[in-house]
């Protein structure tokens, strides 16, 4: 059994007057049908850090009211840190995703989260784990039934312990990062009791709530946290690096509400106490540091508190950290509305990466972005406050779109272009997941990620492409004030958007939340002529939709001298619009600014005018350039085609001189290559003079199909002709780990047409038709690359004598199959290990021609 917590207990009268203060927060009254309601909690936690342990341990007192319209039976409480132990649900997960993290951790490596001595109005109660062996979830039967207005008091002993491998949380030493570490009042609401183990996918969802925090740690102790300290030291002026500003404590922001301030009196040797206060937030965290060097600053009415590592003078001293810091806020400042806390810690944390929690952001670096991000999600999250499990794109995706259009602001790349790309690879593979589906209903990790912060990005970007800039700042200004402080989902914001708008956004919600259709448009049919009065051009356009996603879609008509435009409905099959232009047309364009993920954007364009003009002036959209023989150009508006000349020698023809030409769109379709080549006999006996060809069309649109690779392959080149046919296909069930598997087929015949170019060792002078088909996979076994392939197949050989003509040298029929198999892994940073085995055998009843030996 855990010890007994060595902690300090809150007078009664503290008690009160935190209750008094809960109870002044904004009454949610019982809800009648269809009224929002939240559910109303009020903590006082008392701890004490026994640092050689790793251990906060203390006593704890929720107040809670129901402000619900149902009469409640039980009662639930998140242990969060048990989730960083063996057995728990989320190191399951990790097993089964091939990560290893917390499975293997023993004592005294892993976290923990226990509770005891539980009494809920008065009587003890004890708990039960629904979820067993996780014990992130404990629920309890209360001793009586809460009915709707009526409140409760639960009181308890707790500890908890952050884990040595850190993740949202962690332990170094004399560092320590605590998120999740007490007891937390699971939400209530519309749903019920959201009872939800914490696993890699989804973070949290918490009551708002005021907390009064009384800390006893040791004297050399540097903390931030949520809230504001009402009395103790938390070391920032000791640690001060700019000692001509002083430090704003802000011990008096709340006012009247405001807990008494004695209780930090009296500490023992080498040990002190700090209250800390903080209201209307749904966590509170904190960081503890002795090394830590801080720096302040502010926003307006909003103080700054940056708390770095030594070490990090360079990246976050000086100022560097604060001004980020107060740049985030001021665009998330005028992009929502006032920032509703009065304070905002930023610390350099243990790990890597980022986590938010209200008033306080841990960051592993200074990176501005990364601010703004996590910054972003005091709004989206914290003031905005999603049920993460349910609704993780409305904060992630949410913050890492405003990440981006922060970007814009600045005048550097956004990154949108490359998310949007990216994620209609994914489409078009049959492998991205809508981002409306519960954390855990993902395929794994990787694919929550991707559909909760990218997706859900874009989701956003395709909005504001729908409404407008403008019109979108106003969405979420008014959603920010509207739904403040409260908790909020998709109806939620989709109500804010058709009101703000005017438009009904019901088709964009449904078909980038809960699908992931694809888009494609196309140039129809083009009418122009000339306006009334002489006045200019009149063009009307038919947009034709060809698949099933709809969105608005930008029609520009660019003339001899002026470009105009329109905006199509993007519902219809086909929808006609009109242009007027005072100039010419010359050339019509769909979506020009690459915005409504348009997978097949080739047939966006259209020239106009006589038929001869368009032959003058060439397909729109194509881009041209000299081939550097190493990398093709790819763009995703339109088709490549690449021109490089070629010279190569060999015995029958000699030097050989020739073009080649490559192309491409979006770096999987169209990725055709026709060769033309001349032979001079220069430098040969033979002195072969022959013009030979071969072109190969791979992927072309029209034949879109998931993770295939089609290729047909046409030629007649050195000496021989015929073609090659070949589909290969390729599947994983995971983006990130385990096996991909492959299977191929193909059919192929080879002619000989000059035998000159042809050694007589390794070439028979017969045609071949041959059929195959193949599997393999691949997958990794530790730091090794592991790859299986296999081929089967058969084919007939003749010449100009027919099928027997070889007699009993040559089989006409024969079988042909290979194994192979590789191993790799890297050795260094620029080496790799490799191993290969292959073996097949080719043959029937007589041998195969040599060229398809083995």
């Amino acid at each position: 059994m855990p010890r007994t917590p060595h902690a300090f207990h809150l007078e009664p009268s503290v008690i009160a007057l935190a209750i008094l203060a809960a109870l002044q927060q904004p009454a949610n009254p019982p809800a009648t049908s269809g009224g929002y309601w939240q559910q109303q909690v009020a903590y006082e936690l008392s701890a004490r850090l026994d640092e050689p342990r790793g251990v906060l341990e203390g006593i704890e007192r929720i107040h809670y009211v129901n402000r619900s319209p149902d009469t409640l039976t039980t009662f639930s409480l998140h242990l969060y840190l048990n989730a960083f132990r063996p057995g728990s649900r989320w190191s399951d997960v990790d097993s089964a995703e091939q990560r290893r993290r917390f499975n293997d951790l023993e004592e005294p490596a892993f976290g923990f989260n226990h509770v005891r001595d539980v009494r809920i109005m008065g009587q003890p109660v004890e708990p039960v784990y629904p979820y067993a062996p996780d014990s992130t979830i404990a629920r309890f039967t209360l001793p009586r039934m809460l009915a709707p207005g009526n409140s409760m008091e639960v009181d308890l002993r707790w500890d908890a312990r952050p884990s040595t491998v850190p993740r949202r949380q962690g332990r170094a030493g004399r560092r320590f990062d605590f998120a999740q570490w007490y007891p937390k009042v699971v939400v209530y609401d519309r749903y019920g009791w959201e009872e939800h183990p914490l696993m890699p996918a989804g973070e949290f969802y918490g009551e708002f709530a005021s907390f009064v925090v009384d800390l006893d740690i040791p004297r050399d102790q540097i903390v931030a946290a949520t809230g504001v300290p009402i009395c103790g030291d938390p070391g920032w002026e000791h640690a001060n690096r700019n000692p001509s500003r002083a430090v704003e404590y802000q011990r008096d922001y709340y006012g009247d509400a405001t807990p008494p301030a004695r209780v930090c009196d009296g500490a023992p040797p080498g040990r002190k106490r700090i209250r800390w206060y903080a209201r209307d937030v749904h966590h509170f965290a904190l960081s503890l540091n002795p090394a830590y060097r801080y720096e302040g600053g502010r926003y307006k009415d909003v103080a700054i508190h940056v708390l770095y590592q030594p070490g990090d003078e360079a990246s976050w001293g000086g100022g560097i950290a604060v001004e980020r810091t107060a740049t985030a806020l001021a665009w998330l400042d005028q992009l929502y509305g006032r920032f509703a806390w009065p304070q905002m810690s930023n610390v350099h944390r243990i790990e890597g990466g980022g986590t938010e929690f209200p008033m306080m952001v841990m960051n592993g670096s200074a990176d501005q972005g990364l601010i703004v991000h996590e910054v972003g999600h005091n709004y989206t999250m914290g003031i905005l406050a999603n049920n993460e499990w349910r609704e993780g794109w409305l904060d992630e995706g949410f913050t890492t779109f405003q990440t981006t259009w922060f970007w814009e602001t600045t005048g550097k790349l956004s990154g949108y272009e490359g998310a949007e790309a990216d994620m209609l690879n994914l489409d078009l593979d049959d492998y991205s997941e809508p981002p409306s589906l519960p954390s855990e209903a993902y395929r794994d990790f990787t694919s929550y990620n991707i559909a909760i912060y990218s997706r859900g990005e874009l989701f956003f970007h395709q909005l504001r492409y729908t409404v407008g800039d403008e019109t979108m700042h106003r969405i979420l200004q008014t959603f920010y004030q509207r739904w403040m402080l409260k908790h909020v989902d998709e109806a939620a914001f989709r109500s804010v958007a058709e009101e703000v708008s005017g438009q009904d956004l019901s088709a964009l919600f449904a078909q980038w939340l809960h699908t992931t259709v694809l888009y494609d448009y196309g140039v129809g049919r083009v009418r122009t002529a000339k306006a009334a009065g002489d006045s200019g051009y009149v063009t009307r356009v038919e947009v034709i939709r060809k698949a099933p996603g709809r969105i608005p879609v930008e029609v520009v008509v660019a003339a001899a001298g002026d470009t105009a435009g329109t905006i199509a409905t993007g519902l219809a099959e086909r929808e006609w619009v009109m242009v007027t232009t005072r100039t010419k047309p010359k050339t019509v364009l769909l979506d020009p600014r690459v915005r409504t993920h348009d997978w097949n954007m080739l047939d966006n364009r259209k020239r106009v005018g006589s038929w001869w003009s368009k032959l003058l002036g060439g397909s729109p959209g194509f881009d041209v350039y000299f081939h550097p023989y190493f990398s093709t150009r790819s763009r995703r508006d339109g088709l490549t085609l690449g021109l490089h000349p070629t010279l190569w020698y060999n015995d029958a023809g000699g030097i050989t001189i020739g073009a080649r030409s490559r192309d491409d769109y979006f770096g999987r379709f169209e990725q055709n290559a026709t060769w033309v080549s001349q032979s001079t006999g220069w430098g040969t006996d033979d002195k072969v003079k022959d013009t030979d060809f071969r072109t190969r069309l791979r992927n072309p649109v029209w034949l879109r199909a998931p993770n295939t690779i089609q290729t047909l392959d046409v030629f007649n080149q050195e000496g021989r002709y015929g073609l090659r046919a070949t589909v290969e296909r390729s599947r994983k069930a995971h983006l990130s780990f385990g096996p991909t598997w492959t299977s191929s087929a193909a059919l192929e015949w080879v002619a000989v047409d000059d035998t000159r170019y042809l050694q007589p060792g390794l070439y028979d002078d017969v045609s071949t038709i041959e059929a195959r088909i193949g599997a393999g996979v691949m997958t990794a076994g530790g730091r090794w690359a592991l790859g299986l392939r296999t081929s089967i197949g058969g084919g007939l050989t003749y010449n100009r004598d027919g099928l027997a003509a070889q007699g009993a040298r040559l089989d006409p029929f024969y079988f042909r199959g290979t194994i192979e198999g590789t191993a790799r892994r890297p050795v260094g940073h620029r080496l790799q290990l490799g191993a290969r085995a292959f073996a097949g055998w080719a043959g029937g009843d007589h041998p195969a021609p040599k060229q398809r030996q083995i």
